[in-house]
């Protein structure tokens, strides 16, 4: 039997890779969160402006590995994720990326170590309320990217740590 396809909304985010920032258009499912989908090794954008051009491509698939941070860049996105359901607490961390240090927050299971946490994550965790500065610069830099939500991928950033707000 023919399954109708699922009605789709249009989402937009910035997404940092090796070679930069990645502007694109993805088709999510009406209901669903941003964050793919496990089992898919890559995302497809549409009117996706990569670094250094200024026209857009109509289309892009994007190696799902390939991606350090995906920005949504719309107010009401859907972000979930399995870990982060339930009763959790506030963590300041740092995020370790080639384009420098993210500062965010990140919500973890009530009596979960946040090493714990990220090593039960598959892929992407979000933070959020972030900063990313160039290393050596401090948070309230002019410079500074301050980014709402950020999605990391645990597995291409370098190391995470816990941040105290005093040094943020």
């Amino acid at each position: 039997m023919h399954q109708p396809a699922p009605q789709l909304r249009l989402s937009t985010a910035n997404i940092l890779t090796d070679i930069g920032w990645f502007a694109a258009t993805f088709h999510v499912p009406l209901h669903q969160s941003l964050l793919p989908r496990r089992g898919h090794r890559r995302d497809k954008g549409t009117r996706v402006r990569i670094p250094g051009e200024e026209s857009r491509l109509p289309f892009l698939g994007i190696r799902r590995d390939s991606i350090l941070l995906v920005e949504p860049t719309q107010g009401d996105e859907l972000i979930e994720t399995s870990g982060s359901i339930g009763r959790t607490s506030s963590h300041q961390v740092g995020c370790l990326l080639p384009e420098g240090l993210l500062r965010g927050t990140l919500q973890v299971l009530v009596n979960v170590r946040v090493s714990d946490f990220l090593r039960q994550q598959p892929n992407l965790v979000v933070l959020r309320d972030c900063r990313l500065t160039g290393y050596g610069e401090p948070a309230d830099s002019p410079k500074a990217r301050k980014l709402r939500v950020a999605l990391v991928n645990v597995g291409r950033i370098s190391g995470v740590s816990e941040w105290e707000n005093k040094t943020v």
